[in-house]
């Protein structure tokens, strides 16, 4: 067999396989759209014992803007409610969160507002939030783990604060 010919059926072979590999198609901010339940673990620093707790979210985008509303009630008496609004340009987006954590018994809410700068991939979206003064920042991670599902990640000082899974509603 001639070289050329064993080139060429090299390079066929290349070509079928590229043909049949999967294709990986891109996450847009609109594949998080709607309501989603999710349950998992949480915690207002990374310093305290992690609860369990339920979560609700709604999740309004746009191929450019998202707009999200959370609110997790914990076993122990910790209610988050989050509000992150984001703006996409490319892979990069930049946006606001607010988060205002109620604990049973008490009169006075902890509210932390900050400043969304992130990344993002295929499947996931990672992003820090930064506070103003000495509250530390706080590295978050949206996977989406298929249609139906997405997990959210958020650590600080080498601590979990928060872990996850939502399911569409």
């Amino acid at each position: 067999m001639k070289v050329a010919n064993f080139i060429a059926i090299g390079l066929l072979l290349c070509a079928t396989a590229a043909i049949r590999a999967p294709a990986h198609a891109e996450t847009k901010l609109t594949d998080f759209g709607g309501t989603w339940q999710g349950s998992g673990t949480d915690r207002s620093t990374p310093f305290e014992s992690a609860q369990k707790t339920r979560c609700r979210a709604s999740i309004n985008a746009t191929l450019t803007q998202m707009r999200s509303s959370i609110v997790c009630n914990g076993a122990a008496g910790l209610t988050k409610a989050i509000q992150l609004n984001i703006v996409l340009s490319g892979d990069v987006f930049t946006g606001a969160l607010s988060q205002k954590a109620t604990r049973s018994g008490s009169n006075s809410p902890t509210v932390l507002n900050g400043s969304v700068n992130g990344r993002k991939t295929n499947t996931t979206a990672k992003f820090t939030v930064s506070f103003p003064g000495l509250t530390p920042s706080v590295a978050v991670t949206l996977t989406l783990m298929n249609s139906a599902s997405f997990s959210m990640q958020a650590t600080t000082l080498g601590g979990q604060l928060m872990n996850v899974v939502f399911n569409r509603t």
